[in-house]
């Protein structure tokens, strides 16, 4: 299933950093790097989304491509791909076999495959947190 990387804690290796020597960054030092907001896109530029829930009884791959991500969605799980395009441009999405659509989509049995086509990706748990940025 998702794993959330907001919020996550810092890695062990920064940890003992303080054991080669090193200035060990305080707790607050590690908030601040790490639970840092996202940076925020142009609100003028376009913003599709796709809903994603798997409705079988088994769980379902999806794939992000060209990322080479993917991820196991377990059955009743939902998340959102939103893909953001391009503001003031006249063609905000820029795929490849279909340029003025924001996703192409790929379903396999137990697998389903998004081609997201603008240049700002996310990947958006049921309740609208940010799980992945591409």
């Amino acid at each position: 299933m998702f794993w959330k990387r907001l919020g996550e804690r810092v890695p062990a290796a920064r940890e003992s950093a303080a054991s080669d020597g090193e200035h060990a960054p305080s707790a607050e030092e590690v908030a601040a790097v790490v639970l840092a907001p996202p940076e925020p896109w142009d609100p003028a530029a376009p913003v599709a989304r796709l809903p994603v829930t798997n409705g079988g009884q088994d769980p379902l791959e999806l794939v992000l491509e060209p990322y080479c991500w993917s991820e196991w969605l377990e059955p009743g799980a939902k998340v959102t791909v939103v893909t953001v395009g391009e503001a003031d441009a006249q063609r905000p999405w820029s795929g490849t076999t279909a340029p003025d659509e924001p996703f192409e989509l790929d379903y396999y049995p137990d697998q389903l495959v998004v081609w997201p086509n603008g240049r700002l990706v996310l990947i958006l748990d049921a309740a609208g947190n940010e799980l992945y940025r591409f």
